[in-house]
């Protein structure tokens, strides 16, 4: 079942103090129709009953598509928390349920994002089908491909599945401060296929959990991270 709870919140625009109900778990099997609140940016929005302006709250929260077996964490790094803070936490939480399952049951496949764009994208590519850990290692390429155009520090990359097609896959260009979209970027759905052939052995898979070894995937970090080393 999906669940909320009641939070006292302060309003970013005015300040003003109130309660309000957040969800801290979407259930879209029970409650199909939160899937569309969550894409259309409807959950844990409010309305301040002072100034009467709209803002989301980033909170923990945890969706989950048993049809589809879909399980996604949404765990932001607000309150100054590291990055590092955030898996130990989402291993521990995974430790815990894999604890409390019964032995016959498996242990879902669950993924943890950061950020609220992250989130929607990872709900659409799990949709999809695909593979989140290949699609971080095609952004990564697609950020050495274009360093010049595209910095890393500067810009993201998402998954766009509306515009995607059966011969490509879209990402489009998002700006990190502004968070505007700029621009589409596209690969091959053969090229992907292709990349599933490669990592499908032993050796090459352990190749790709050694480029994302931690239960946070993200292809623009890592490639930060290797500009980054000497």
């Amino acid at each position: 079942m999906s669940q909320k709870r009641t939070h006292e919140i302060a309003c970013p625009f005015c300040g003003r103090e109130q309660e309000v109900a957040l969800w801290d778990s979407i259930n879209v099997d029970s409650e199909p129709e939160l899937r569309e609140a969550l894409l259309l940016n409807r959950v844990n929005r409010v309305e301040c009953a002072g100034c009467g302006k709209g803002f989301r709250i980033d909170k923990p929260l945890v969706y989950r598509d048993r049809e589809q077996d879909i399980f996604v964490h949404f765990d932001p790094l607000t309150g100054g928390r590291a990055l590092a803070d955030v898996e130990k936490s989402f291993r521990e939480a995974m430790a815990e349920l894999n604890r409390l399952l019964p032995k016959d049951v498996p242990p879902p496949e669950a993924h943890l994002v950061v950020e609220w764009s992250e989130l929607i994208e990872r709900v659409f590519l799990l949709e999809e089908g695909l593979d989140a850990r290949l699609v971080e290692h095609i952004k990564y390429m697609l950020f050495q491909q274009n360093e010049g155009k595209i910095p890393a520090s500067q810009k993201g990359l998402l998954f766009d599945a509306q515009d995607s097609t059966d011969e490509q896959l879209c990402f489009v260009v998002q700006d990190r401060s502004t968070k505007k979209l700029e621009a589409a970027l596209n690969f091959a759905r053969a090229d992907y296929e292709a990349l599933v052939n490669v990592f499908d052995s032993e050796d090459q898979l352990a190749l790709l959990e050694e480029q994302f070894p931690g239960p946070y995937l993200n292809g623009r970090l890592r490639y930060l991270q290797d500009l980054a080393e000497p």
